[in-house]
């Protein structure tokens, strides 16, 4: 919750009044019975429901309190009585977000069509109706006393049910048949007349079988015709027998279902199962009645009520100035569907372009069609409109956290945002859209088209729709990032690998011959004479790798400098005020406790050069007592040469020949577990794309086995003449793959004029990039050779040609001087290769219509396809600008509207239109009518539902052009319907 002090306290209050005029869903029983009724407190405490307790004084006010916190609108209906409803209707009139209708369960007794019994049918009444006004309902029935004189078991006579149902909706009432499946129910009573007709001229089994269902069929068309505005019913399946294609009406027709709550007793007010959640504006007649106009949409109960939508956008600050569209606007949004109408210049697709900038979402802009160079325009609106402006989003998180993603727009920034939390702290977000905290799809003007041509995003939305894919592509992604990673190290190995061969003049190439001239020297009669001299050395040679290591960890250690612990401050300190530099020297400094820690590290690192230091002296006493054996032994050895001149000479050029091998020894030693090294991150890395292999075969057979089952969620919108359908073909997306072999010139490596030969296109059918890289260095020729283009048998590569291209790309040759193997051209052969195996490769995945991709159809036809899957792909908020660009009037009424009807209760939706279609068949929630003020200005005119008789008017004006345009169309298409209360008629 937000605390007073908050800074965005005033925003969130705003945000808050602004929605107070959207349509939701409220706990509604339209069949309660009070104190009035004759039957009442069949079932419950005697005490608690005792009558006294509500026919005194505050007895009004006490049945008010005992019922308000179970439901939001509540319609009493006493059997054949109105007065005690009318008193605590008014009552409640004085509660917030609380009311109670006046109304009547009436017997009555219809035309003997029917039956000869009496039907319960329930008479809503609006605000204010007194016992007058219901008395009217009975006016020419001389059988109905007063109320005060009725016992609740009068009956209704000498009227038809339409007529008597015309006389409630003429006194401005709702008529609700009660309870139609009781022996009071009017199905039940109609089927039985029926069927006692039935007996009587049907004696064929099948006949009456027949007949039956007839009954059944024109009992909803009696229903319908008799002018009922609902029906009540025992439990929520039985709104199925209730939508059916009229005869009638020439369409299909849904009677709004409420749920049976008939309560008779205080403890029957807490029944939730039997709530009937309807949607609607104001609590009232009049809102009850906007929304039984709309069963599908508005009429819900417990087993199918909707999940609110997480994420959502609360809404949106625009705080700009004389340069900028806007001046200062606060638009709130609704967790359903929100509609941003107005005349062209009105700021809507900005709106969609604030918040484009601000979800960072400027980054992906050059993913979008180049060809008409809409990322151009999209940069250029938002350079004209939003320039000098400061754009808040709060975002409400899954976790129910509200959030403020907050940017000024800077044309040449692409990500300028900061997260705060409601309190105004300032979070740790570096970007948003990588977060993962902040999801949002948002598709510009004419982007949802665009998607029509691209399959890879087309791929990425139908991933959405398998809950299985998010971990399988999450393993993938992570094992590719272990491949670039297992590169860097290899890289790291082919420098060293260069360094050691290139030291000392390359004296690594004079190993064979450094080592063929020593051995020639060093005969068995010699070696003999050395062995004691070789021991000394080879000490000696130990003692020296350890006094490079001593050396090698002193150095590190003294390089350790403490004040890198206030690096770069100093910097920011100079640039900065006063008051920075003192809140550092004052507060800081003493909080981090940055002085002491500062002394210990430096005590810590005098005590490890302390002990590195007795250490070095141990050693250098050891390598001189070794030294002193090696002067022994040499002086050994000259002594035993001293007559003999020619011994002398051998083992002069022996210790000569023996230093210069040991040297080149010494780097080939060195780069031979180099190369070691580089064999076993090898191995490492064939290990991972192994793993990768079967990664990609893991998320292939996870979409194999979705697809159908995506087809048919696709598919539910559409109409027979129009079939998506998905085409898939596992690792068939080589597009980057074939870019990434021509680039290479590995198609070339096989053969010339390659691309005419679709050398590239034969190598992506038969590799992917893992496997061709393993080819290359496996040198297996038949790999190649045997390879084919299915669709053209005649493309291949020759033996010969996979040898050249195979030794083309062989990344290492054997030194023959040094006796190791070396890399082709310092490693960059190899390092291509691995680049190569880090190429993305992809399943073919993409939309077809009708069995032609969508990227061959028109521009509507792309849309159109693409409407489902960017309705359905996930659950996040969901903002498109236009969506009805490209499609026709059919396919906005047919298809658009439908897809945004059933999914707003699944995710939130934000959508700017021109359209009627969508803001009336959508049943918007949200309206938000944007004005132009001028060429270059405009403004936020108001907020509120379909319901709403002033958002009427506006679509009305800015989207049918005005009431005289609306009524002269009717008349065109020769639509004989009465223009009555235009805005409830549009509606």
């Amino acid at each position: 919750m937000t605390t007073q002090s908050s800074p965005y306290h005033d925003l969130f209050s705003t945000l808050d009044h602004l929605r107070q005029r959207t349509a939701r869903f409220r706990r509604v029983a339209v069949h309660v019975h009070s104190t009035d009724s004759h039957d009442w407190n069949r079932t419950g405490d005697k005490a608690l429901n005792e009558r006294g307790k509500f026919t005194n004084a505050s007895g009004a006010v006490n049945f008010v309190e005992a019922i308000k916190d179970h439901l939001d609108l509540v319609v009493i209906t006493d059997h054949m009585k109105c007065s005690f409803a009318c008193e605590i209707a008014n009552v409640s009139r004085k509660e917030k977000e609380f009311l109670i209708l006046p109304g009547m369960e009436i017997n009555i007794k219809p035309e003997a069509a029917i039956s000869c019994s009496r039907l319960h049918i329930l008479a809503i009444l609006p605000e204010g109706s007194n016992i007058e006004r219901f008395s009217r309902l009975f006016a020419g029935c001389t059988e109905i006393p007063d109320d005060a004189q009725r016992r609740g078991i009068e009956i209704v006579s000498g009227c038809t049910l339409q007529s008597f149902i015309k006389r409630i909706h003429d006194e401005g009432g709702i008529c609700v048949a009660a309870h139609v499946n009781s022996t009071q129910g009017i199905r039940h009573h109609f089927r039985q007349t029926a069927s006692d007709i039935i007996k009587i001229l049907f004696t064929d089994p099948e006949t009456k079988t027949e007949q039956e269902q007839n009954i059944t069929d024109e009992l909803k068309e009696y229903l319908l015709e008799a002018g009922f505005d609902a029906l009540e019913v025992a439990k929520a399946s039985d709104k199925r027998h209730y939508r059916w294609l009229s005869t009638v009406k020439g369409h299909v027709v849904s009677l709004p279902i409420t749920m049976k709550f008939d309560a008779h007793c205080i403890e029957d007010f807490n029944r939730p199962d039997l709530v009937t959640w309807i949607k609607m504006t104001t609590l009232g007649i009049h809102g009850l009645r906007d929304a039984l106009k709309f069963p599908e949409t508005r009429i819900r109960f417990k087993s199918d009520l909707p999940t609110p939508p997480s994420p959502i956008l609360l809404g949106i600050e625009i705080i700009g100035d004389d340069n900028s569209l806007f001046n200062n606007e606060r638009i709130a949004f609704a967790e359903n569907l929100n509609c941003l109408i107005g005349p062209r210049g009105s700021g809507k697709s900005t709106i969609v372009e604030a918040l484009r900038y601000v979800f960072g979402y400027n980054h992906t802009l050059y993913e979008l069609d180049t060809t008409n160079k809409l990322s151009d325009r999209i940069r250029e609106m938002q350079k004209a409109n939003l320039s000098g402006c400061l754009i808040r989003v709060i975002y409400k998180m899954q976790t129910g956290e509200k959030r403020i993603l907050e940017a000024t727009f800077d044309p040449e920034e692409d990500y300028a945002t900061k997260v705060f939390s409601s309190d105004g702290e300032q979070l740790s977000v570096a970007n948003v859209e990588s977060s993962g905290d902040y999801p949002l799809r948002l598709f510009g003007w004419s982007e949802i088209e665009t998607l029509g041509r691209d399959t890879a995003r087309q791929r990425d939305l139908l991933d959405r729709l398998i809950a299985d894919l998010p971990q399988a592509k999450q393993e993938r992604d992570d094992l590719v990032q272990h491949l670039k990673k297992n590169r860097q190290e290899i890289e790291k190995i082919i420098n060293d690998l260069s360094i050691i061969y290139t030291r000392n003049n390359g004296v690594i190439r004079r190993y064979s011959e450094y080592k063929a001239a020593f051995e020639k020297l060093n005969t068995d009669e010699v070696k003999a004479h050395f062995e004691e001299l070789d021991l000394a050395q080879m000490k000696n040679q130990i003692l020296g790798v350890m006094r490079e290591n001593i050396d090698l960890l002193t150095t590190k250690v003294k390089d350790i400098n403490v004040s890198l612990l206030r690096e770069g401050v100093d910097d920011i300190l100079q640039k900065g005020t006063q008051p920075l530099r003192d809140w550092w020297l004052a507060d800081a400094i003493q909080k981090l406790k940055i002085t002491d820690s500062e002394t210990s590290v430096q005590k810590y690192l005098l005590d490890v050069i302390s002990v590195i230091n007795e250490l070095s002296n141990l050693l250098d006493h050891n390598t001189a007592i070794i030294k002193t054996e090696i002067d022994t032994v040499h002086a050994k050895i000259r002594s035993s040469f001293a007559d003999d001149s020619s011994m002398q000479k051998i083992a002069d050029l022996r210790t000569n020949a023996e230093r210069r091998l040991n040297e080149a020894s010494s780097d080939r030693d060195e780069y031979l577990k180099t190369w070691k090294r580089l064999q076993d991150v090898m191995t490492s890395r064939n290990q991972i794309t192994d793993q990768l292999i079967q990664s990609h075969d893991r998320i292939a057979g996870i979409r194999a086995r979705n697809n159908q089952k995506i087809e048919t969620t696709l598919n539910q919108y559409f109409a027979d003449h129009m079939k998506i359908s998905l085409n898939f073909q596992a690792g068939g997306d080589t597009r980057r793959f074939v870019e990434e072999i021509i680039r290479n010139k590995i198609g070339a490596s096989f053969a010339t004029q390659y691309k005419s030969r679709r050398i590239p296109e034969l190598l992506a059918y038969n590799f992917n990039p893992v496997t061709l890289v393993k080819a290359l260095l496996t040198s297996n020729v038949n790999l190649f050779s045997d390879c084919r283009l299915p669709n053209d048998e005649s493309i291949k590569i020759s033996t010969i040609e996979a040898e050249k291209g195979i030794d083309s790309w062989t990344p290492w040759i054997t030194d023959e001087a040094a006796q190791v193997n070396v890399l082709k051209e310092n490693g960059l052969r190899l390092t291509q290769l691995m680049k190569v195996q880090e190429i993305e490769w992809d399943d073919e995945e993409s939309i077809l219509l009708n069995d032609r991709s969508v990227g061959e159809l028109s521009p509507g036809q792309r849309s159109s396809a693409m409407l489902p899957l960017i309705a359905l792909a996930e659950s996040t908020p969901l903002v498109i600008d236009q969506p009805e660009d490209n499609l026709d009037n059919r396919l906005i009424g047919q298809v658009l509207a439908d897809i945004l009807a059933a999914l707003k209760e699944k995710r939130q939706i934000i959508v700017c239109t021109h359209n009627p279609n969508i803001v009336v068949s959508g049943d918007a929630e949200q309206v938000i009518v944007l004005n132009a003020v001028s060429d270059r200005k405009a403004k936020v005119e108001k907020h509120g539902s379909i319901d709403n008789d002033d958002i009427v008017q506006s679509v009305i004006d800015i989207m049918e052009g005005g009431r005289e345009a609306f009524v002269m169309r009717r008349k065109r298409y020769k639509l004989d319907i009465p223009v009555v209360a235009l805005a409830g008629d549009l509606r």
